[in-house]
């Protein structure tokens, strides 16, 4: 008469616990799975963030400078700001030394476009043979 448990294998502790670590477990899928999804959401919030942040921002890009003579110089930029808003923007000239050889205000009216071609005279005190926009604030 052969018993019921001797059928089956000895039990081996080490073989059931590399078994177990062999399959995936539940808990283990469920820890990746809220993993990702967090990863998921904080990507979406700091992609929103930037964008909503730059949204009305006001930027420049300088283009180029021209002399028209010896005591100014016409510093040609792009200005990009929210549609509608008049701002105003400070341009400085320097002469060879980066020495700050005159410096303007320049206010650049409200407009349809979000992006403007600014041409800024600034007179100078000696040549100047650089310029460049300082910053540019909205005009309340």
């Amino acid at each position: 008469m052969t018993t019921h448990a001797q059928d089956h294998d000895p039990w081996d502790p080490e073989r059931e616990e590399a078994e177990v670590e062999a399959r995936p477990g539940r808990a283990n899928r469920l820890w990746w799975a809220l993993g990702g999804l967090f990863v998921t959401v904080g990507l979406a919030l700091t992609v929103w963030f930037g964008v909503s942040g730059t949204e009305d921002a006001i930027t420049t890009t300088d283009i180029g400078f021209e002399h028209p003579n010896d005591r100014e110089i016409v510093m040609v930029f792009d200005v990009t700001r929210p549609t509608g808003t008049a701002i105003s923007c400070t341009v400085t000239a320097m002469d060879g030394q980066y020495a700050r050889v005159g410096t303007a205000e320049h206010e650049v009216p409200a407009d349809d476009e979000r992006t403007t071609r600014v041409r800024a005279t600034v007179r100078t005190t000696t040549t100047a043979v650089t310029a460049t926009v300082k910053d540019c604030s909205a005009i309340d």
